[in-house]
């Protein structure tokens, strides 16, 4: 038997390897680039080239471009270039003011209010905050619309060697949304839901209720994916994955008053510390909680978490909607994770070998990512392509 087809045989009978991609904004999905153009370093199997991928929430956005074949390198370059064209395509504003739906929500104001002051008139049983509630009716269904995410997607993918469509990628991906009037997350990609654009679905995927409006397709509204479950591992596994390294970018921070990252007691820095934290805790706990679901029920899967640690007061500082310091987080994403294999050499080593991925010293990786020498995003995609190459012939 040839060398060529002893490597087609291994290949075939090895378990699939899975990339999930865990929800965390605008902020986390930099943070995932950063970890992802670490891995580009560290494994001898670039990440373009595992079986499946899944993304929630921002992570959805890196995801879809995983599958399309935007390598980490061109992400985390385009991200630390502040390009007014990142890979080629105009950026549109990804997060627009819904002011059509707020504009017919301030139509019903007179009724609205008119109909509270009657009732707290006449002494029908409202007080002042029943009254103050009333006025939650003219809000709409989110403050924003995400629309220009699936517009900058769906101009990205109509290159000659990218797809909108998951029926016709080369690799598997889903996108995990929820349907806000049943409550079931809905797996774009999937038998059933290949139809919806790749563009759409992570739009639907990033909705964040309240702040962004619901996404409808086929007459059903869908919002933000981590509604759900925080990174939708068990999907990777029930499409058959045996390895799934999985990026998680939200931690709630461990803090002492006194000697803690923050100074003093979360609570005094105001209501905006309060509700990151607490969101950061609720994600996090149901995270921590599938894990320990998973290696009781799929004791056959192996799962290698990257997230990071929880003195990080550096992802903390940012909020996980802030885009403005993209290149900040980028870079500390690519030092976390390369922190993370320092820390745990030997048993990732260990692990990843399980499954044919070989590891290089971490301490022999760069402390920071070498820059790409061509400003040329289609010359950085041709390197990219040839180094993927490379890999393979060797």
């Amino acid at each position: 038997m040839s060398d060529r087809h002893e490597i087609r045989r291994l290949r075939r009978k090895r378990g699939k390897v899975a990339l999930v991609c865990a929800g965390g904004g605008v902020t986390g999905a930099v943070y995932e680039m950063g970890c992802l153009r670490a891995l580009e370093e560290l494994l001898d199997r670039s990440v373009l080239d595992l079986d499946l991928y899944v993304g929630v929430s921002g992570g959805a956005f890196v995801a879809s471009l995983l599958a399309n074949g935007i390598s980490p390198s061109e992400m985390y370059d385009e991200v630390a270039a502040r390009a007014r064209k990142p890979f080629g395509v105009p950026v549109t504003p990804l997060f627009r003011l819904g002011l059509s739906d707020l504009l017919r929500r301030t139509a019903k104001a007179p009724r609205v209010l008119s109909d509270a002051l009657w009732t707290a008139l006449t002494g029908e049983g409202r007080n002042l905050s029943d009254l103050a509630l009333s006025v939650f009716e003219l809000l709409p269904a989110g403050l924003f619309e995400n629309s220009g995410i699936h517009e900058y997607l769906a101009g990205l993918f109509a290159a000659p060697s990218r797809t909108n469509s998951f029926a016709r990628l080369a690799r598997e991906l889903y996108i995990v949304a929820v349907d806000l009037d049943n409550g079931e997350a809905v797996s774009f990609g999937d038998e059933g839901f290949k139809d919806v654009p790749i563009s759409k679905a992570v739009q639907a995927s990033t909705a964040l209720p309240g702040l962004y409006r619901p996404v409808r397709i086929r007459n059903r509204d869908y919002v933000d994916g981590g509604v759900k479950k925080t990174a939708h591992i068990n999907l990777a596994i029930r499409h058959g994955a045996e390895l799934v390294i999985c990026i998680n970018p939200i931690v709630p921070i461990q803090n002492h008053a006194v000697r803690g990252p923050v100074r003093g007691h979360l609570s005094d820095k105001g209501v905006t510390y309060v509700l990151d934290q607490a969101l950061r805790i609720m994600l996090h706990g149901r995270m921590k909680y599938g894990m320990e679901r998973y290696e009781v029920e799929h004791p056959e899967v192996d799962i290698l978490l990257l997230e990071p640690l929880r003195d990080d007061m550096q992802m903390f500082g940012y909020n996980i909607m802030r885009y403005s310091a993209r290149q900040v987080v980028a870079e500390h994403g690519y030092r976390s994770a390369l922190g993370t294999f320092r820390t745990k050499h030997a048993a990732y080593e260990r692990l990843l070998g399980k499954h044919d991925i070989g590891l290089a010293s971490p301490f022999a990786v760069p402390d920071m990512p070498r820059p790409e020498p061509y400003r040329s995003a289609w010359a950085r995609t041709l390197v990219g392509s040839l180094r993927r190459l490379d890999r393979h012939l060797g």
